[in-house]
């Protein structure tokens, strides 16, 4: 579905993306992770046939630079918050099914199915519609289109918490032949969403395959917060202060966090159940993006 043969863009003397190569299958979920400025927008809008490059570069055989057209009719692209539009929904909506020559009665079924009504939302401006409404918008519009290739540049960066999760569970109703293209900084984007991931950095690619493979060739632990009843707090605190003797046990205030390989989350809680202290609720965080970078460049 996408090919990149050594892909290249430079601005003046800064090269953005540096002879980069790679290609995604049809129905693969693929995500390119990084930081600020490793280059992930420059690559969609290369995608996009929005900005000149070196190299080669298809999307389902058809040629970028040459054959645009055909390459764009075969693309749903979601960008990182919703351009500005004057009107209602229902006239956002009519405006772009209208550009792209959309079956209106389909996109509308696609919000129904991302819980979103256009019987209750569709005469409120969009400006009184929330982020996380406005990018379920754009992505039934990608996903009305029944295009092959899905591209979603940091579609969550803007949303909070609740609105992620929410967007990421409408993400899943891509059908499974549809192949993703997500460009993003949060490693649970990463692994909510993707297959496989491409890590930039510096305009190359620093790692390419699974996300259990990355944790396996960087060797970052995670984060293992633990709630146990406050009275047995300092009781857990120590056992698991003996039982991993290398690892720091630290406290927030509402729970207890080890840091601990991925493996090792289910001998730690079997470790507290075995010396009777009762685990009410436990969860994983993972490192930041600049931790995992530091240790994946460094090694």
């Amino acid at each position: 579905m996408i090919r990149a043969s050594t892909l290249t863009k430079r601005f003046g003397n800064v090269t953005v993306l540096d002879e980069i190569s790679f290609s995604a299958e049809r129905g693969e979920h693929l995500a390119i992770l990084g930081l600020n400025g490793a280059g992930k927008t420059t690559l969609i809008r290369c995608l996009l046939g929005l900005t000149e490059f070196e190299g080669k570069l298809e999307i389902a055989g058809y040629s970028v630079e040459t054959q645009g057209r055909a390459a764009r009719s075969r693309i749903g692209y979601v960008p990182q918050r919703a351009p500005h539009f004057e009107g209602s929904l229902t006239e956002l909506v009519g405006f772009f099914c209208q550009l792209r020559r959309l079956d209106a009665k389909h996109v509308r079924q696609r919000l129904e199915h991302l819980g979103l009504s256009m019987e209750e939302h569709g005469e409120k401006e969009t400006r009184e519609l929330s982020g996380g409404m406005l990018q379920k918008v754009l992505l039934a519009l990608a996903l009305g289109a029944d295009v092959p290739l899905l591209l979603l540049d940091e579609p969550t960066a803007n949303l909070d918490a609740r609105a992620r999760r929410d967007f990421l569970r409408a993400l899943r109703q891509a059908s499974d032949d549809t192949t993703i293209l997500l460009a993003t900084h949060r490693l649970a984007d990463v692994e909510a969403v993707a297959d496989r991931l491409l890590v930039l950095h510096s305009g190359r690619i620093a790692f390419d395959g699974r996300m259990d493979e990355l944790w396996q060739a960087v060797g970052a632990d995670v984060t293992l917060w633990i709630r146990v009843p406050p009275e047995q707090r300092d009781s857990a605190c120590d056992l698991l202060q003996r039982q991993w003797q290398t690892s720091t046990v630290q406290a927030n205030g509402a729970a207890l966090g080890i840091q601990v390989d991925r493996g090792s989350r289910p001998e730690v809680l079997m470790v507290l159940q075995k010396n009777e202290i009762p685990v009410e609720d436990f969860w994983t965080e993972a490192p930041s993006l600049n931790n995992l970078m530091e240790r994946l460049i460094g090694s």
